[in-house]
């Protein structure tokens, strides 16, 4: 009955494991084929332990039929992992593999059923030994002994051993001459656990010598070989010395330390168990969860030890570029970049590559001294951006079906720089720059984990590529003064990135002027199609070089961002984010977010934060404020709940002013402020001209209102509706 009992337990670990799998990994193709297998191993479990329940319960020749179906089945399940290993990695049957597969399965089941010699029957004897009956293949005497090999014993050699000694062979073969290490050591990993199969059934035909119930366990040995070609398909490092005995120690310190412990302690207690059975199971449970509660106390303190050191570096790389001071030189910001990727994913060299303005990208940065470029036309460029693959590593070319097309283009370039990775930074369409990732020191391939890594981390990548097209070009930024140089760069950038509103129906008007030259404000304009243009006017909240680069690049971000998204909500939450984990730590930003359909005339706008929003319409001659509560980006890490979209009708004739609140909260030399009030007079006044001369007027009202210089960087935004088709 426990074996019994043991066969349907296993049979339901399998049928979670199968679905834990699934749950996690179900969109890698490397894992799909072994999920099906998983289940596969709990229906042979679960046909083992209906074979000993049949042995209690049932006719002698429906247990026959049912530990016949048992034995067709692991002939089935061997067949089929072979034929697994045959198409490792890729998966792709062959129309032969697949007619030999039938042929092999077919085989098994008439060696079976049509061959009364191999199993002639199954039963528990008075002494509740499990006996399956199988003629000798050869009735005969050699000397003093019987010839003992059963029908039953050629039959599980040849779908247990041989056939999968034979794919193993083909398999190492393939190893040799793959194009990968990684490839080559997944193929080791999986006929491994070939080889520990066959160890684990050996153990357990030693045991039925001792237990004959041990049999109706022999689809134990599937186990290890199942989920070691689990793991070769998911390895995604290539092990090196100082892996494998990292590995082999966290595996003597966590595992094998503590279970040698317990066993000592199972022999220690011993005598014990001839006196008292309760009192020893009670004493073992006591001192082995005393052991237990010991090793885990000692692993957190242990695990800072080197070889037990998790190797998820992900928190400490984002802490290290979200240090770079990008008011220092460009070679420390390049160098810290440099040392923190070499640091924690053990590249050999970094090279940085932006646009010259002359549609190439060329080397800025070189931590090997070497020189590269490319066209900014290059196909690769295209087609990676269409499947939005940013971060590409060499084995990713290989197996990942998105970069079919490419693959060979992406080779080509890695070939040329000594390289595995590369890191495309574009601005919706357009490829602003890239990083090539040396080869690891190591020899080993970039790992998934890297690739999550780096795809998390892309927008921080993005920021270092901004700035080094943008702020340190000196081709296109020839001042000598720092923040005149930068300054100059960011307005030129923000006017030529804007899409003018060229639509009959509405007129635009807007004025960004900075205090000192330089400052953290900005508008955009974007348009989405002929009928829908979104409309953005905010400001974050530092000042100087910093607020300057951060506005730029946040206005970059965005443009980005509508290339993977037609939320309009949506781009507000992850422009959220973006700000949060890119920006430096403390920065907000408090604006509108706006759409126009010209379909419907209707204005959809978010308030994230707006100082002033307001409202001309001319049925009433009234100017009101629209903005309403809103909720300032940077701060919740979750705003979903918190911006909601609003929705205005516009009319021919209504006016639409938004503005920073270095507009109204401008005070003259009597400390009188400038206010809203005036702002609202200043539309009223003015609803004949056209918007750009009223943002001019609302600008020349405020200069005339301080009577000296203005100390506060006014941005305003006019927006006056025409009507019409």
């Amino acid at each position: 009955m426990v074996f019994f009992i043991l066969n349907v337990v296993l049979c339901g670990i399998m049928i979670a494991v199968s679905f834990n799998i699934d749950t996690r990994h179900g969109g890698n193709r490397n894992t799909n084929p072994l999920i099906n297998m998983i289940l596969f191993l709990s229906v042979l479990f679960g046909f083992m332990a209906a074979t000993l329940a049949s042995c209690f319960w049932l006719p002698a020749i429906i247990t026959r039929i049912i530990g016949r179906a048992a034995f067709v089945l692991i002939a089935w399940y061997s067949i089929s992992l072979c034929a697994y290993l045959m198409t490792f990695p890729d998966y792709e049957r062959t129309t032969f593999l697949t007619v030999f597969q039938i042929i092999l399965c077919a085989s098994a089941f008439i060696f079976i059923f049509f061959n009364g010699h191999v199993i002639s029957g199954i039963d528990i004897n008075v002494d509740n030994r499990f006996k399956i009956h199988s003629d000798r293949l050869i009735d005969t005497e050699w000397g003093d002994n019987h010839f003992w090999f059963t029908w039953l014993d050629i039959y599980l050699f040849i779908y247990l051993i041989f056939i999968p000694f034979f794919t193993m062979i083909m398999a190492l073969v393939r190893a040799e001459n793959a194009q990968t290490k990684l490839k080559s050591q997944q193929l080791v990993y999986e006929c491994f656990g070939i080889i520990t199969s066959w160890i684990v059934y050996a153990i357990i035909v030693y045991a039925i010598s001792y237990q004959s119930m041990m049999f109706s366990l022999s689809v134990v040995c599937f186990i290890p070989e199942t989920f070691l070609m689990l793991k070769g398909a998911r390895t995604n490092e290539v092990s090196d010395k100082r892996a494998v005995r990292n590995d082999v120690l966290k595996i003597l310190v966590r595992f094998i330390l503590p279970s040698l412990f317990t066993g000592l302690i199972w022999l220690w207690l011993w005598p014990i168990f001839s006196v008292s059975k309760v009192g020893f199971v009670l004493l073992f449970f006591l001192a082995s969860s005393a052991i237990n509660a010991l090793w885990l106390f000692s692993d957190k303190r242990l695990s800072k030890l080197a070889f037990l050191r998790s190797n998820k570096y992900e928190k400490a790389l984002e802490d290290e570029m979200a240090q770079i001071n990008f008011e220092g030189d460009t070679k420390d910001i390049t160098n810290i970049l440099y040392k923190s990727l070499n640091k924690y994913m053990d590249i050999s060299h970094l090279q940085i590559l932006v646009d010259n303005s002359e549609g190439e990208l060329q080397t800025t940065y070189s931590s090997n001294d070497k020189n590269y470029s490319i066209s900014v036309e290059n196909p690769v460029f295209e087609k990676l951006l269409n499947v939005k693959q940013q971060v590409v590593f060499r084995e990713r070319a290989f197996t990942e079906y998105t970069l079919a097309n490419v693959k060979y283009d992406i080779i080509k370039i890695l070939d040329q720089n000594d390289a595995d990775g590369l890191i495309v930074l574009n601005e919706g369409r357009h490829v602003i720059g890239m990083m090539i990732l040396g080869k690891k020191i190591s020899g080993n391939p970039f790992s998934d984990y890297d690739y999550e890594v780096l795809t998390h981390l892309y927008s921080n990548f993005f920021v270092i590529g901004y700035y080094m097209k943008n702020i340190v070009n000196e081709s296109v930024v020839g001042t000598v003064n720092r923040e005149i140089r930068m300054s100059g760069q960011i307005i030129t950038s923000i006017q030529e990135n804007m899409d003018k509103i060229k639509s009959s129906k509405i007129d635009v008007g807007y004025r960004m002027i900075p205090a000192h030259n330089i400052g953290g404000e900005f508008i955009d304009l974007i348009r989405l199609s002929e009928s829908r243009h979104i409309f953005i006017v905010g400001a974050l909240n530092s000042r100087g070089i910093a607020a300057s680069m951060n506005m730029v690049i946040l206005k970059s971000i965005i443009r980005t961002f509508l290339q993977e998204t037609t939320d309009f909500k949506l781009l507000v939450e992850k422009v959220n984010s973006f700000i949060r984990e890119s920006l430096p730590k403390g920065t907000y930003f408090s604006g509108l977010f706006g759409l126009i359909d010209f379909k419907t005339d209707t204005m959809y706008y978010i308030n994230c934060g707006i100082p002033a929003l307001f409202l001309y319409t001319k049925a009433y001659n009234n100017v009101i404020e629209i903005q309403g509560e809103g909720r300032v980006l940077g701060f919740a890490k979750d705003v979903s709940n918190l911006v909601k979209v609003k929705k205005t009708k516009l009319a021919a004739g209504d006016i639409v002013v938004a503005s920073t609140d270095g507009l109204f909260e401008t005070q003259s030399l009597r400390g009188d402020r400038y206010g809203k009030e005036r702002v609202q007079k200043v539309i009223t006044e003015n609803t004949t001209y056209d918007a750009d001369r009223m943002t001019q007027f609302q600008y020349d009202s405020l200069a005339k209102f301080v009577s000296t210089q203005i100390e506060n960087d006014v941005t305003v935004l006019v927006m006056k509706y025409l009507g019409g088709k």
